[in-house]
């Protein structure tokens, strides 16, 4: 059985897609109406109302289809200074652009400036949706969406934690109790709310407390053990969130939900779904057939420079593990000695002698990545993503390290441009985490820009 602040994020998210429904046609119409009041008869802004009529059905495919991928369909119990705005004008503006793009292949003669108009009007209105979504949900459900909060930690980030959540608009949430991470914790309380149990006690309160979020607010606590008490609980049902140092997360890549300017991570399971799935699939195509097609003579150089090398064959290809478990073949431009073992240590210095003139060049400037494109176009490896492991670190991960394998790794991810081959198992797979469970387009797009940064800058690359 669901708890109740479950059911009310169920009604919710149906809630934002019926109010996005009828939020198309309200745009539609006031867009139409601004051309045919305020710029009628303006040479190339006549567009017959049959025309912008049938372009609705498209638009709402397009709205749920972007609005979906970028998370917004996920009711936000924690939205920040900023609430909604940010997430929804990100999305709005990738509508937009993804709009451009369909006028633009169909050959529909919709002017840019009407298309501008439609970006302008949509951000308030999607806004306004959401807020009567929220509005209804309450209606539907009263006295059902205060979310049961147990939080983890008896110290300072605790009791921020606690004093924030007190302040959020509402007053939403219900201090169910603290565990303590220390068995013989003495402290009784934090924040007047009562210490119920130690870390040890969290599968059990949860069910007999009917827990709808736990918050891990103890910096000293261990992040493989947190991560593997998830995965053995294994709920659909629980938010699991962490005060991270993830840092440049937070003021770099994406918005996280946060309190009291503490970055908090949902390291829950994923919940994308078809939708997302399809939408991030239809994106690897698309992106990598037209850079293997742009980058072409590029490709078709470093072959034949390596090649004329004579140091093996160009392409290396290795076993590494992909979707699910199973093994696919990965292809990189040869930068290493032929008769470097296939699963040798990587590079560890610069002038390590085992790789070659040309592949130093490579390293350094990531080339040799290149080829993972058709990885990617055949669907073994997708643009973002967790690093494909080889099959010998496979076969030692524990039960909840495997769930790095619930999506398609990938040419580049979090782990790269956080610092790369500096970060620790247990960072690479809290960054992983992180990504599973917030994967959005917008998020895919956000990596990839900053992974052609830190590319261009050569960090973290020999």
């Amino acid at each position: 059985m669901l708890a109740p602040a479950r059911r009310t994020d169920r009604i919710l998210s149906l809630l934002f897609v019926a109010m996005d429904m009828l939020a198309v046609p309200v745009v539609f119409l006031a867009t139409y109406w601004v051309r045919d009041n305020l710029l009628n008869g303006i040479p190339g802004f006549y567009v017959s109302f049959r025309e912008y009529l049938a372009a609705v059905p498209v638009i709402w495919v397009l709205w749920l289809a972007v609005f979906s991928s970028a998370g917004l369909y996920r009711p936000r119990r924690h939205p920040g200074a900023m609430g909604e705005l940010q997430p929804v004008a990100k999305a709005v503006l990738l509508l937009s652009l993804t709009m451009m793009a369909a006028s633009y292949v169909t050959k529909r003669d919709f002017s840019r400036l009407m298309l501008l108009m439609f970006t302008v009007l949509s951000l308030p209105a999607s806004l306004a949706a959401r807020a009567a979504a929220r509005r209804i949900a309450g209606i539907l459900a009263p006295g059902t969406e205060s979310p049961r909060v147990l939080v983890i930690g008896t110290g300072e980030v605790a009791s921020r934690v606690i004093t924030s959540l007190r302040r959020l608009p509402g007053g939403r949430h219900v201090m169910a109790g603290v565990l303590s991470p220390d068995p013989n914790c003495t402290v009784e309380e934090v924040e007047g709310v009562r210490v119920v149990g130690c870390l040890a006690d969290l599968p059990r309160l949860i069910t007999s407390m009917k827990i709808d979020e736990v918050f891990f607010a103890s910096p000293n606590l261990d992040r493989s053990r947190i991560l593997e008490m998830i995965s053995d609980i294994e709920s659909d049902e629980v938010h699991f969130l962490l005060v991270s140092d993830l840092f440049e997360i937070a003021t770099g890549i994406t918005g996280l939900d946060d309190l009291a300017r503490l970055p908090i991570v949902d390291i829950g399971r994923s919940r994308n779904g078809l939708v997302q799935r399809f939408s991030k699939r239809i994106f690897d195509i698309v992106v990598s057939l037209a850079l293997i097609v742009l980058l072409s003579p590029l490709f078709a150089a470093i072959y034949a420079a390596l090649l004329l090398g004579g140091k093996g064959t160009p392409i290396f290809r290795q076993t590494r593990i992909g979707l699910g478990g199973r093994p696919f073949t990965l292809l990189k431009f040869r930068t290493m000695k032929p008769e470097t073992g296939e699963y040798e240590v990587a590079p560890l210095a610069p002038g390590d002698p085992r790789v070659t003139r040309i592949g130093r060049f490579l390293r350094k400037t990531s080339l040799d990545e290149l080829p993972q494109l058709f990885n990617v176009l055949a669907g073994s490896m997708s643009l973002v993503g967790p690093r494909p492991e080889m099959p010998f670190m496979v076969e030692g991960y524990r039960g909840w390290q495997r769930k790095r394998l619930e999506v398609r790794p990938g040419l580049t991810g979090l782990w790269q441009i956080m610092g790369r081959k500096d970060l620790p198992l247990h960072e690479n797979l809290e960054y992983d985490f992180y990504y599973i469970r917030n994967q959005s387009l917008m998020l895919d797009f956000s990596i990839l820009v900053r992974t052609l940064a830190t590319v261009l800058a050569g960090r973290g690359a020999f």
